[in-house]
Parts: structure tokens; C-alpha cells; sequence
């Protein structure tokens, strides 16, 4: 998950690093024992700073009127949905091992191709409209 492109707005790559090391922190939490209390203070950290981190985004795609907003909205309130069903599941059952994996596959599969692939284009488009201003 370390290596992923950096886009062409600079909040964004700054939000993508912030994201990348609190899971990795996170995950260095889940390997301690009796870190449970410290797992959940990050895992908030984690699901406020994408609310925020997609807030920022979806701003700057209206603003920019940038057509595939839709899309890229629906993706973030879908990972949202599935970040906020995990952390619930972590503090209803306590399971490391679940959230270890869930974070190692799903959400670095998922930022990876987000960061490649909607982010990259949006960024770009955004930045566009920037410098024509």
C-alpha cells in the first residue's frame, strides 16, 4: 500500500499519506496485546479523517463541475458504509484478525485502485480547471 501514484493536487496526496499511515498504524496496534483501546481511538481517527479527506474531494468536484461526480461520490459513500460496518464489527467482537484482514486486502486493494484510477483522473481534471482560471 506504500506505493501508490501521487496525483495532481497536493491535499490530496497529503490526505493519501495521513490515510496509508494510520491504517499501518493501526495495523502495528492489532500485533500488541491490550491495544484495544488504542486500536479504537485510531480507528475513529481513521473514519473522520476519510469523511473529512472525501468531503474535500466531492467540494472540489462540484466546484469544478467534474463530470463523473456521481460516480465518485457513490464510491465514497460505499466505502464509508463498509469502513463504518468493520470498526462496528471490531468493537461489537474484538477480532484482530478480521480487522488485519479486511485492512491488508480489502482497504489497501481498494486505495490502491482508488488512488490509480478515480483519484488520478479527478486530481487531473481538478487541477485543469485550476490553472485555466
Amino acid at each position: 500500500m506504500k506505493n501508490y501514484p501521487q496525483v495532481a493536487l497536493e491535499f490530496m496526496n497529503q490526505d493519501h499519506a495521513e490515510f496509508v499511515a494510520l491504517v499501518y498504524t493501526i495495523l502495528e496496534l492489532l500485533e500488541a496485546p491490550s491495544s484495544e483501546p488504542a486500536v479504537d481511538l485510531k480507528l475513529s481517527w481513521l473514519l473522520a479523517h476519510t469523511r473529512h479527506h472525501f468531503a474535500e474531494e466531492e467540494r472540489k468536484m462540484q466546484e469544478t463541475h467534474f463530470p463523473p461526480y456521481l460516480m465518485h461520490k457513490m464510491e465514497h459513500d460505499r466505502v464509508l458504509a463498509d469502513m463504518e460496518s468493520h470498526i462496528e464489527d471490531w468493537l461489537a467482537k474484538r477480532d484482530a484478525v478480521a480487522l488485519q484482514n479486511w485492512m491488508q486486502k480489502d482497504v489497501a486493494s481498494w486505495f490502491l485502485t482508488h488512488v490509480a484510477t478515480m483519484d488520478f483522473v479527478t486530481a487531473g481534471f481538478i487541477a485543469a480547471q485550476q490553472h485555466a482560471k
